[in-house]
């Protein structure tokens, strides 16, 4: 898919290369994306604290979603980019109006990459079968809420409307949360899970 460019060569090297590696940033005009090519070189330790996963896992969750979900945003805005600011918001915690100033966008352009990686996990979520050996070793997904997906913590019992709605991402000040359903982001965050520790399994 055309719209869903990714970083190449850059992640060739990315799993051996120390945070000191920005000479390969040169030509990069995109704020975003010069981000983006820093936390792939960074140490995996300082990767892992940002994502709550490793760096061979997110790089075969993007190459699933290139080759599987065909993307919905008009800008060309990479996956790992898009990727990193989901995690930067489910699994950081922070608001929208804190990944828009990080990562250089405004706050629209931010929620729309998030649904945008939404969708890809709710396709993964209906996609793939889950291992029952692999899930019965798993953390339930409940422990998963509290020390990877810090940022969903309104997926919690009572937290959703009548309507079956829920906000994410919100800054009480700003007021900026995006609302989406509870169930389709509890699936999306099962597939990531279950996407996660089937990658575990393997090594």
């Amino acid at each position: 898919n055309a719209n869903h460019i990714h970083f190449g060569i850059y992640r060739q090297t990315a799993m051996s290369a120390s945070s000191s590696s920005h000479s390969s940033m040169e030509g990069i005009e995109s704020p975003g994306a010069r981000r983006a090519i820093s936390l792939l070189f960074t140490i995996p330790d300082r990767f892992y604290d940002f994502c709550h996963l490793d760096q061979k896992t997110f790089f075969e969750l993007a190459d699933w979603i290139i080759e599987h979900v065909a993307s919905q945003l008009s800008s060309n805005i990479s996956i790992e980019e898009s990727l990193f600011m989901f995690l930067d918001v489910v699994a950081r915690g922070n608001s929208f109006t804190n990944v828009a100033y990080e990562w250089e966008h405004d706050v629209q352009l931010t929620q729309s990459i998030f649904l945008n990686v939404l969708n890809a996990l709710t396709v993964l979520h209906e996609s793939k079968e889950v291992n029952p050996d692999i899930e019965a070793e798993a953390p339930s997904f409940k422990q998963t809420l509290k020390a990877r997906w810090k940022g969903a913590r309104s997926l919690r019992p009572g937290r959703s409307r009548m309507d079956g709605l829920i906000k994410i991402g919100e800054d009480e000040m700003a007021q900026d949360g995006l609302e989406v359903s509870q169930e389709g982001l509890k699936h999306a965050l099962e597939a990531l899970n279950n996407f996660i520790n089937e990658q575990q399994a393997e090594c």
